[in-house]
């Protein structure tokens, strides 16, 4: 009886030191850098994980692993934020998304989903099965349009279909009851649904961090408009195409055939990106100044929080100046840091995953 409560015993402790996990998942020894794990173990769902695995057969990706698939957070075993933007990081690989797989509805508890700069066309129609998604980040791709199912994303808070190729939006848009960021700038809309100003939008507004919750500007919306587009303060507003740092001015086309990308930006300084983006728990950036000017720098919060000071009305040389921003007291999340000099302001978006 004692060698057998031994045997049990080892056993016991032998499933915390390697890891056991049930049929449906598998265990990793070790993680790479860009998986994080907000609660539970090493056990990761081998539904969630076969979806990476399509994702880099069917786009020929230079991965060995599904876990190298751009930044991922699981919670409890399941996938719930994936970061998979082309953001030009990673030089001489091929990470370059040009099509979905059809089970990506399988990442059923994903909640935040990232695939800016890439080359998607179309989303499969199981798209609509991400029951969980609440942040879609889509800009930048060659969408051409969305099928009605779209609309059962009804968890959608903020839905970025910026720079993109689309001529139509399905009337279903109009079910998202709970979004409060729509952002249509940069594509080829003509019209949109009458039924768009039921949705739960401030269509004037800015948030905290100086971004509209609504925008639709470089569009060809010239008439027969819903009363809510038609009178909104951001009929003509749009980001700026690389950084979305700033709201720049892109009036409807209602002339040509080509949207016009003739806008005037603040010529007192300049920023680069943020680098590395996602980060943690360090990211840096460049201001570049054209003459000596007094500088504040601000972080804030998804909320609209002020988190940080970085520089306040600090009087900089002319030339390139480097800073960095450190999160490592603060939680996973969206972060905006604002660059203001005399009068102009700019903004880094950056996204800290621990």
């Amino acid at each position: 009886m004692i060698l057998k409560a031994v045997i049990y015993a080892v056993m016991f402790f032998a499933s915390f030191l390697f890891g056991q996990c049930d049929s449906t998942y598998t265990y990793f020894d070790e993680l790479p850098d860009n998986v994080t794990i907000i609660s539970g173990d090493s056990c990761l769902s081998d539904v969630d994980l076969a979806v990476l695995d399509a994702l880099i057969t069917m786009n020929e990706l230079d991965y060995d692993s599904s876990l190298e698939v751009g930044t991922q957070t699981w919670l409890n075993g399941r996938l719930k934020i994936l970061v998979a933007g082309n953001y030009g990081n990673s030089y001489g690989v091929n990470d370059t998304i040009f099509v979905l797989p059809d089970d990506i509805g399988d990442w059923s508890e994903l909640s935040s989903l990232y695939l800016e700069w890439n080359r998607i066309p179309n989303l499969p129609e199981s798209f609509s099965q991400l029951s969980n998604l609440q942040s879609l980040y889509l800009s930048n791709n060659i969408l051409g349009s969305l099928g009605e199912e779209f609309g059962e994303l009804t968890n959608l808070y903020f839905l970025d279909l910026g720079y993109n190729e689309l001529d139509s939006i399905p009337e279903s848009i109009c079910q998202l009851e709970n979004l409060n960021y729509l952002w249509l700038f940069n594509n080829n809309l003509a019209a949109v649904p009458d039924c768009i100003c039921s949705l739960n939008i401030d269509w004037n507004e800015d948030d905290p961090a100086w971004y509209p919750y609504f925008a639709i500007g470089g569009n060809y919306l010239c008439e027969d408009l819903p009363e809510c587009i038609e009178t909104s303060e951001h009929l003509h507003t749009s980001l700026d195409q690389f950084y979305y740092s700033f709201q720049v001015t892109i009036p409807q086309d209602c002339d040509s055939t080509t949207i016009s990308t003739d806008v005037d930006l603040p010529v007192e300084f300049e920023i680069s990106k943020a680098y590395p983006n996602p980060f943690n728990p360090e990211t840096s950036f460049q201001i570049t100044l054209s003459n000596p000017e007094n500088v504040t720098v601000v972080v804030y919060n998804i909320s609209g929080d002020e988190v940080d000071i970085l520089l306040e009305d600090k009087l900089l040389s002319s030339g390139k100046h480097f800073l960095k921003w450190n999160g490592n007291t603060y939680s996973s999340g969206i972060y905006f840091i604002r660059v203001s000099v005399k009068g102009n302001a700019m903004m880094l978006k950056t996204t800290l995953i621990k």
